[in-house]
């Protein structure tokens, strides 16, 4: 039986840090629309502050919130409009996550008073209804 030489291929690709992970970029791949995720960093953190503040309180590591933010040196009003971040739907809070937010949504949206019903927040965001 014949030997037979290894195949090599040769792709040209570029490779790109966006938010600390590593993108691959290959050639002609315009050929099908691709909507880029665009991670937010400041929509991510504050929804994990959320998250973290929420559990401190479940723990009760603090006994509430205006406890939370005089020992995080922070206004007793910021500490509520993030903690209500906890109460957002959780598909939304997985977009926001994989960067499939809508295109403008900004943290200030997020701190304003929101509804509490996940489809009206949905329609109140840009989000599809899901």
């Amino acid at each position: 039986m014949k030997k037979q030489s290894p195949l090599t291929v040769h792709i040209p690709i570029n490779l790109t840090r966006k938010s600390g992970r590593t993108r691959i970029i290959l050639p002609n791949a315009t050929s099908l629309p691709q909507i880029e995720p665009e991670e937010n960093d400041h929509l991510i953190l504050v929804l994990a502050r959320a998250h973290a503040w929420q559990k401190l309180l479940f723990l009760g590591k603090m006994k509430s919130a205006e406890e939370l933010a005089t020992q995080m040196k922070i206004s007793h009003t910021y500490v509520c409009r993030v903690l209500r971040l906890a109460l957002l739907a959780p598909d939304i809070k997985l977009a926001i996550l994989d960067g499939q937010q809508p295109k403008g949504l900004r943290v200030l949206d997020l701190l304003k008073p929101f509804p509490l019903l996940w489809h009206e927040q949905r329609t109140r965001f840009g989000f599809q209804a899901g």
